[in-house]
């Protein structure tokens, strides 16, 4: 982890966020901020302010509801803040008017303009909060003039006639996005097995005549991959300082490969 930030984990809050960012002649810019805890939440949406609301009144918004659903999806640890401890610049720091230093991990979303395409990125950190965390607890619920006045603000920032196609395409982003991730993860644990394997296949050629150390390192290099080397082999450490290990032995390393 890096040194220049702290990493807080805030069981009994929850944080996400959502940022759009249109490339083209203009960059158009859009973020929803949340932070839930107990039965309020704290918003706060680009353009429009930020206040604390009873979290029953954002379930009866359905545009807002909407933005704060989507917002969980992006994120994968929901309760966990990230403090920045230095004053270097950062890429996303002409988004806001002032400094900013709580921040999240989550997935943001990208358009082009020019060929039209949207599709999510998770490169920088984008969601920035302008209020540290641990201050919304002793913070009292906005007045119900002021959530009001948020409310209308939002409705007037809001584009309503695109709305639902926005939300149905955010939702086929995050739909086609996690389809990948866990398509990758599948491909690595396929690997991991296949490794498995390999190896405890290994250990029986171990026994072949004429199978030393040099000709196994060939073949096991040839046989596993870079992250299977490198999880796999100090359990071999064993079997390349002594050819003669009994069978017992090379059971127990093939269990713990197993188990692993």
């Amino acid at each position: 982890m890096a040194t220049d930030v702290q990493y807080h984990h805030i069981n009994d809050m929850e944080f996400s966020g959502l940022f759009d960012i249109t490339r083209g002649k203009i960059i158009f810019l859009k973020y929803f901020l949340f932070i839930k805890f107990s039965n309020r939440i704290y918003i706060d949406i680009k353009g429009v302010g930020s206040v604390i609301m009873p979290f029953e009144d954002l379930v009866k918004n359905k545009l807002l509801k909407m933005y704060y659903e989507i917002s969980l999806m992006l994120i994968e640890n929901k309760n966990m803040a990230i403090e920045r401890l230095d004053n270097r610049r950062y890429y996303y720091d002409f988004v806001y008017t002032e400094k900013r230093v709580w921040f999240i991990d989550c997935a943001y979303f990208i358009e082009d303009f020019a060929t039209k395409t949207t599709h999510i990125e998770r490169e920088h950190y984008c969601c920035y909060y302008n209020i540290n965390p641990y201050d919304l607890p002793n913070m009292p619920v906005s007045s119900r003039t002021l959530i009001d006045k948020f409310t209308f603000t939002f409705l007037g920032y809001e584009r309503l006639c695109y709305f639902q196609s926005k939300i149905s395409n955010y939702t086929n982003l995050f739909v086609d996005y996690h389809a990948s991730l866990i398509e990758k993860e599948l491909d690595e644990i396929t690997a991991f097995q296949e490794d498995k394997i390999n190896i405890i296949k290994l250990l029986v050629f171990f026994e072949k005549k004429g199978m030393n150390c040099d000709i196994f390192l060939v073949i096991y290099n040839k046989l596993i991959s870079i992250d299977g080397n490198a999880k796999y082999a100090p359990y071999l450490i064993d079997l390349f300082d002594n050819s003669e290990l009994s069978y017992a032995k090379k059971k127990d390393i093939a269990i713990q490969i197993i188990c692993k």
